[in-house]
């Protein structure tokens, strides 16, 4: 029997774009993760979307840093 290892999280800097009232704005948000891309992306669509309150399809990620 398998047991569940708890992964060891890391801090990930991801630089973004984001169309938001017709203008690009660009930023960085921190984010805890696994390393992951696919799961890093994921939570930073979410994250970055629900901060600058703009439609997820309209981020855009540009650079993933090991923080």
């Amino acid at each position: 029997m398998l047991k569940n290892k708890p992964e060891k999280l890391q801090m990930f800097k991801v630089d973004y774009s984001v169309l938001k009232n017709n203008k690009i704005v660009n930023g960085f948000v921190l984010i805890k993760s696994v390393k992951d891309k696919d799961k890093i992306v994921k939570l930073a669509k979410l994250d970055i979307s629900t901060n600058e309150r703009a439609f997820i399809q309209d981020v855009k990620i540009l650079k993933i840093k090991l923080f």
